[in-house]
């Protein structure tokens, strides 16, 4: 059996649609923007990225943290904290499910200098202490296991924490 061939014509035009109901996020910006220019791309992908930066100039676009809470309420769940870096493909964000189940996710771009990483890390971590601190949530001592799903928002907060301890583990 084939493996479908993956389509940047068919992202691009899926982009498109999303530009223009304000819907494209900066993030899914940068990566599409990064898959046109790594590949030789055909006069029909050429003629949908200009009609996709066209679209982008004229309609305002949300804002990554904005698509993260409507994804997030659209299924019933919760986003306690959430970080976007503008300036290199990075963020963190720690989520509730509708079921009251905690996730963490992270990227780092690899792309970026491990001073920078370091930084943005650092960055992340004050942000998410200050919030930890006035949702009364105390940094767990005891190293938290690496699952998908946790049972409390101190155990998440705290893998979140206890990651960007460590930035350059951290793979974009």
């Amino acid at each position: 059996m084939r493996e479908p061939q993956y389509s940047l014509l068919a992202d691009i035009q899926y982009d498109i649609e999303l530009a223009r109901q304000g819907k494209f996020a900066l993030y899914g910006q940068r990566n599409i923007a990064r898959e046109y220019h790594c590949k030789k791309a055909t006069p029909e992908e050429q003629q949908a990225y200009e009609t996709l930066q066209n679209v982008l100039f004229m309609v305002p676009q949300w804002s990554d943290t904005e698509e993260l809470h409507s994804d997030m309420e659209r299924i019933g769940g919760r986003v306690w904290f959430c970080y976007f870096w503008k300036d290199h493909d990075s963020m963190i964000q720690l989520t509730e499910d509708r079921n009251g189940k905690y996730s963490t996710a992270y990227v780092l771009d690899r792309e970026t200098t491990p001073d920078v990483r370091k930084a943005a890390a650092l960055q992340a971590q004050k942000e998410l202490v200050d919030r930890m601190q006035a949702w009364g949530v105390s940094l767990l001592n005891a190293p938290v296991p690496e699952q998908m799903k946790y049972a409390s928002l101190a155990e998440a907060a705290s893998h979140l924490m206890q990651v960007l301890n460590a930035p350059e583990c951290i793979m974009g």
